[in-house]
């Protein structure tokens, strides 16, 4: 596809092209038809002229008569045409005088042979100038030979034309020129103040063009929108997790403050120290976890589906067992390798499949099925439990949100599953259950192997 600035380039040199042209041709015609005479001049005035002149200088005085054009109407001259047919100044005469001429020579010839004298009047007047030395020319006023450039060399005429073309270039240029600079000027204005923190700053809509520019425009506002985007997950990621570390901060201080005023409880408070600790340890473990997944590497390493599967339904099932609960999952196709870091995959799959087990009432059963589909291979993972609202299946997937605040956890694990699924390129969505509880589809990019 060709560029679309070039294309707003090239378009605008030649509207200007044609515009000057169109201009030149115009003003050429307009001129043309002010310089035109409003009478050919009669040929018997300019024959008495030339006799005048003949007489009273020769052959001479009647060229330079005839040079001079301020002797004629403007546009017109007079040619004086030998028997040779070589005019007076050397200049070329138009065809269609030249047949004339060729046409009167001829007629005057045959009057000769008739006995008839070249002072016989021809059209009213003696057509024949004869010199001195005998030689004789034949005077016949026509149009003047067109100057090089037309008409376009007459000296009004160029400056004219010459001047609009300056104004139409500048108009049309100081347009494109507008049409360029407004949008950069916008642009890097934008720039700058999202430089000094200004994140809501946006290029917007008013300078969008269709061209590179405009392209332009659009990427820097969605960079912007990302980048703001980001900034305050970041924000509502750090105020989750201060509160999430309030809490056992809290309880590890008032343990503290118990074992210095009630020094008999020193072993049931420093129990509580290290539960508040693994607590703490826990937490900052699956911060870093989602701090990891959050960064795309491993991307150039293939790991087998089917073996990391396998390691998360074994561990999946040993959970299960401690609450009663039943884990079916199909036999994954093996050949089948994921472009993704182990670790963060198996995490992102566990995590799931954890969150199903939680949810899942004792009795109850967690299916996970498995199909190709295309150049994916999908993971849905079934619980039996309460299920989520409709309105809540989105922020399922943001770190620190609980449906139940009682429930284990901190809120990280299924966060961790999306921003693994984003940087391997796959995905992760959740729906309600046909009858109750929830399915979490995984699409994950696969291989051959």
């Amino acid at each position: 596809m060709m560029p679309r600035l070039f294309l707003k380039l090239f378009g605008t040199f030649w509207i200007t092209t044609v515009l000057i042209l169109s201009i030149s041709i115009f003003a050429s015609f307009r001129l043309a038809d002010d310089q035109m005479a409003e009478r050919l001049a009669d040929p018997r005035e300019i024959d008495a002229s030339l006799r005048e002149e003949m007489s009273a200088g020769g052959l001479d005085a009647l060229r330079d008569w005839v040079a001079d054009a301020g002797n004629f109407l403007p546009g017109q001259t007079v040619y004086v045409v030998d028997t040779g047919g070589v005019e007076i100044l050397g200049r070329d005469v138009p065809v269609f005088l030249m047949d004339r001429l060729d046409r009167i020579w001829a007629m005057l010839e045959r009057w000769k042979g008739e006995g008839r004298d070249y002072d016989d009047r021809y059209r009213g007047f003696t057509p024949v100038l004869e010199t001195a030395d005998g030689s004789r020319w034949l005077a016949i006023p026509g149009p003047t030979s067109p100057p090089r450039f037309g008409i376009l060399s007459t000296g009004n005429l160029r400056w004219l034309v010459v001047f609009l073309a300056a104004i139409t270039s500048l108009l049309t240029f100081w347009l494109l020129s507008r049409s360029l600079a407004r949008p950069a000027g916008q642009i890097v204005e934008a720039v700058k103040r999202f430089a000094t923190g200004d994140m809501a700053t946006r290029v917007g809509s008013a300078s969008r063009s269709n061209d590179e520019i405009g392209e332009i425009a659009r990427q820097f506002d969605n960079m912007a929108s990302q980048l703001e985007s980001q900034r305050e997950s970041k924000r509502e990621l750090f105020r989750n997790i201060s509160h999430e570390l309030r809490a056992p901060l809290a309880r590890l201080q008032i343990a503290t403050e118990l074992l210095d005023r009630k020094p008999e409880q020193t072993d049931q408070q420093l129990v509580r120290v290290r539960s508040e600790i693994a607590v703490l340890d826990a937490l900052t473990a699956q911060v870093l976890s989602l701090t990891r997944a959050s960064q795309p590497e491993g991307r150039d390493q293939k790991v087998s589906l089917a073996e990391i599967l396998e390691r998360v339904v074994g561990n999946a099932r040993l959970e299960a067992n401690a609450k009663d609960l039943t884990v079916e999952c199909a036999e994954p196709a093996n050949g089948i390798s994921v472009p993704a870091d182990a670790t963060l995959l198996a995490s992102a799959i566990e995590n799931v499949v954890r969150n199903a087990i939680q949810a899942t009432s004792a009795g109850g059963k967690v299916t996970i099925a498995t199909h190709a589909e295309n150049n994916n291979y999908i993971i849905a993972v079934t619980d039996s439990g309460a299920g989520v609202p409709e309105d809540e299946l989105e922020r399922i997937f943001e770190p620190f949100y609980r449906l139940d605040t009682n429930r284990e956890g901190s809120g990280i694990g299924l966060a961790i599953t999306a921003r693994v699924m984003e940087q391997i390129g796959g995905s992760v969505d959740a729906r309600r259950a046909d009858s109750r509880g929830l399915v979490v589809t995984l699409s994950i990019p696969t291989t051959a192997e």
